[in-house]
């Protein structure tokens, strides 16, 4: 049997392993209708290879979002 204190702190652990992985989620998702210049360079990476931009792998961040609003 589990005393009060052990079942506290097990709670409290799996609330912050569960935190820490909605974190690292949004973190890799881009937001639905966030603008090109907030995304993260492998957010618009990844949008551009979507696309089929060809070169975008050498682009520069400028460059990925001109071409995506393009």
């Amino acid at each position: 049997m589990m005393d009060a204190d052990y079942a506290r702190r097990l709670e409290n652990f799996r609330n912050r392993k569960r935190v820490r992985s909605d974190e690292r989620q949004s973190k890799t998702r881009p937001a639905e209708g966030q603008a090109l210049e907030e995304k993260s360079f492998k957010e618009l990476r990844a949008e551009a290879k979507e696309k089929g931009i060809e070169g975008y792998i050498k682009m520069k961040k400028a460059e990925l979002i001109e071409a995506l609003k393009g």
